[in-house]
């Protein structure tokens, strides 16, 4: 019977390669969903408030959520892809690897190629960072300015 058969030790690898991959797809999800909730709490907190102290106070702590949250889901997909490439090493699909990037049974380290500042500046600058998070912050700062030109009074 097929569903029978023993996994071999590279299937195995491959299912906990992905298992990873699937959980920091997740984590960078939760990061997200987590940085809206906080942001939403903040600009409701922020229409309580009448005085322009507290309004500028309210959107600098947004921002700073902003890029909080921004920078543990730049890490996570940063990881992601790490493990992206891992699983293509481990699955045989990269053709020729330097004998530093040749992987033992199980081995779960990202691979050279996956790491480093160049990948984690590549990560922040991908849509679903940079253009999510960047976009919150303008219109933080929009709603900032916008707040600003309502108070002025008029003559």
């Amino acid at each position: 019977m097929e569903h029978d058969r023993k996994r071999t030790p590279n299937e195995t690898h491959l299912g906990y390669i992905q298992a990873t991959i699937t959980r920091m797809g997740q984590n960078a999800f939760q990061a997200k969903t987590w940085c809206i909730t906080i942001i939403t709490a903040l600009l409701i907190f922020l229409l309580e408030k009448a005085s322009d102290h507290s309004k500028f106070t309210t959107i600098c702590i947004a921002i700073g959520v902003v890029a909080l949250f921004c920078t543990l889901d730049t890490y996570y997909l940063y990881l992601e892809r790490g493990y992206r490439k891992l699983y293509k090493i481990a699955a045989g699909l990269v053709p020729e690897l330097p004998e530093s990037e040749k992987l033992s049974d199980y081995d779960m380290q990202i691979p050279n190629i996956g790491r480093g500042i160049k990948e984690y500046v590549k990560a922040f600058l991908s849509v679903s960072t940079g253009l999510f998070y960047g976009l919150i912050i303008v219109l933080l700062l929009v709603l900032r300015l916008c707040t600003n030109v309502a108070e002025i009074p008029s003559t």
